[in-house]
């Protein structure tokens, strides 16, 4: 087993901030209306590049495809299915994307939810990858899955009792190895974020035996690389929040209509 851990310090995102921007996009798609299978938003302007293929807008079934630039078709290849929407409850959303080359075909699923929209306590994401052709197609595929526990995360970087578990938890599974990794964060004397990421890998299946001599080897190589990866994410997130943060909710849903409707 191998194990790695780092600290970065981040710009503080406020609560209320983020809920706000969770409640201006939740109105944002609401308003958008549906003529036929296309999409306009609140001012009327055509959503280009989407179309709605089976259900009610919104409605848990719903089925969005992208549309081809070649031929002005939806791409089967691609898919967005509404699983819930219920703002008091739950809104969750799937993905699913196909590689269709003869050689290794394979399919990606993606499903992203939030537990509520009028005040967010729990976020997950998680994504599959499947291949089904070529030799040792097995591992050509894995599964990844985020849990974010909002109440936690919100009661670590405050100054109270410091929660039970991690707020922020993930699992990455191949069939050589299971990567684990939590994320605390803690409120630093300036009134930013201090994030510590702890990840433990532990291999699987034939590769088991040989984890320790990889981590031998390896070891010091990969939690360098680990840690230059953090350090730059930190340094993009330090530059690009600060000023996310300064607009409210309804100047962000704003930017993203105009975003939808490309250049």
């Amino acid at each position: 087993m191998a194990r790695f851990r780092h600290t970065v310090t981040l710009a503080p995102v406020p609560r209320r901030w983020l809920e706000s921007c969770v409640a201006a996009l939740h109105d944002l798609a609401e308003d958008t209306d549906v003529e036929g299978a296309r999409l306009r938003l609140p001012d009327g302007r055509p959503v280009p590049g989407l179309v709605l293929v089976r259900g009610r807008h919104l409605g848990p079934g719903a089925q969005y495809r992208p549309v081809r630039d070649r031929d002005g078709e939806p791409d089967a290849d691609q898919c967005l299915t509404v699983v819930s929407w219920d703002r008091r409850r739950e809104t969750a959303l799937e993905v699913v994307t196909l590689d269709g080359d003869p050689a290794r075909p394979a399919r990606l699923v993606c499903a992203l939810g939030l537990t509520s929209a009028e005040r967010p306590r729990e976020a997950w994401l998680s994504a599959t990858l499947r291949s089904s052709g070529g030799k040792r197609a097995e591992y050509l595929g894995g599964t990844g899955r985020l849990h974010l526990d909002l109440g936690r995360w919100w009661q670590a970087t405050g100054h109270g009792r410091p929660p039970s578990r991690a707020p922020l938890s993930g699992t990455l599974t191949h069939p050589l190895a299971r990567v684990s990794v939590t994320v605390v964060p803690r409120p630093a004397p300036d009134g930013r974020w201090r994030v510590t990421v702890r990840a433990r890998v532990s291999g699987r299946s034939v590769a088991r035996p040989l984890l320790p001599l990889a981590a031998a080897v390896l070891g010091r190589r990969a939690r360098r690389a680990c840690a230059e990866a953090l350090e730059r994410a930190a340094a993009a997130w330090n530059t690009q929040v600060p000023e996310l943060v300064r607009k409210d909710g309804e100047r962000l849903g704003a930017e993203l209509a105009d975003a939808l409707l490309g250049p």
